[in-house]
C-alpha cells in the first residue's frame, strides 16, 4: 500500500515552492492535479512517472485516483494549489478514503500570505480569510460570514473574488465594508510570483473592479491599516 501525499506548491509551483513539497515530488511514483497546477511542477516530476490529471470541477475524480494509485502501491503525490488545507483538496481526501490509506499532508504557501508579502505588511493582526465562491457554500451564509468580518474589525483575505459568471459578490463585500467601517485600504494581487504579476493598492472608493478575476486575492485592510512608501500596513500595537 502506497501513501497520499496532499502537497501544496505555492501560488507559483517554482518560487514559493517548500523544500518538503518539492522532494515529494520528486520522489514520488505517481501524480495527480488539476491540469493547471500539474503544468506549474512539471519540471521536477521525474521522467515516466504515471500523471493524471482533469479541469476545473474535478476535484472528486481527482481526489479518488489518488486514492486508487495508493492502493495499487505507488507513493501518490495530489498536487494543490497553495496550502492543500484551504479551498483544497486535503478534506475531500480524508472523507473518501478508508483507514488502509496513509495520508500526509505537505503545507503549502497560501495566496493570503503570499500576496500579503507583495503587498508590504496587510496581515500583522487578526485575519479573516473568506471565499466569494458560492460554489460550495451558499451565499446566505458567506454574507453572514461577511458580517462578522465587520463586527470584529478583521483583516480580511477574499479568495475566489470573481468569476466570469460571479461579479457582484465582491462588490457587495466591499460595500458592505465600507458601510461599516469606512473608507478601508485594499491591495489586490493577481498572478502572485507568475509572469504577470500585478499589484494594486486602493481605497474601497477607487478599487478597481474590471482588474479583479480568479487569479486574484484581495486583502482588505482594517480601521488601522496604513500606506507607508507605496506599502499596505497594519500596525501590530508596537510602541514606536
Amino acid at each position: 500500500m502506497g501513501k497520499i501525499y496532499l502537497t501544496g506548491i505555492g501560488p507559483d509551483g517554482r518560487e514559493t515552492i517548500t523544500a518538503k513539497a518539492e522532494y515529494a515530488v520528486k520522489n514520488c511514483t505517481a501524480v495527480c492535479g488539476y491540469d493547471k497546477y500539474v503544468e506549474q511542477i512539471a519540471h521536477i516530476i521525474p521522467a515516466g512517472t504515471p500523471v493524471f490529471t482533469s479541469g476545473m470541477k474535478g476535484e472528486v475524480e481527482r481526489a479518488e485516483a489518488a486514492i486508487q494509485y495508493a492502493k495499487n502501491g505507488h507513493d501518490v503525490c495530489l498536487i494543490c494549489g497553495g496550502d492543500p488545507s484551504l479551498y483544497s483538496l486535503a478534506s475531500l481526501v480524508y472523507q473518501l478514503a478508508d483507514e488502509s490509506v496513509e495520508i500526509v499532508v505537505i503545507p503549502g504557501v497560501t495566496a493570503a500570505m503570499a500576496a500579503s508579502a507583495l503587498l508590504g505588511a496587510p496581515i500583522a493582526d487578526d485575519l479573516a480569510i473568506i471565499s466569494m465562491s458560492d460554489l460550495l457554500t451558499p451565499w446566505e451564509v458567506i454574507q453572514k460570514r461577511i458580517d462578522a468580518v465587520n463586527v470584529g474589525d478583521f483583516v480580511a483575505a477574499i479568495y475566489n473574488p470573481k468569476s466570469m459568471k460571479r461579479t457582484r459578490q465582491i462588490e457587495y463585500a466591499l460595500k458592505t465594508f465600507y458601510e461599516a467601517r469606512g473608507d478601508l485600504i485594499t491591495g489586490t494581487v493577481k498572478d502572485a510570483y507568475r509572469e504577470n504579476q500585478t499589484i494594486k493598492i486602493s481605497k474601497i472608493s477607487d478599487f478597481d473592479y474590471d482588474f479583479v478575476n480568479m487569479s486574484s486575492i484581495v486583502i482588505v485592510g482594517c480601521k488601522k491599516t496604513i500606506i507607508k512608501d507605496g506599502k499596505m500596513i497594519t500596525p501590530r500595537g508596537y510602541p514606536v
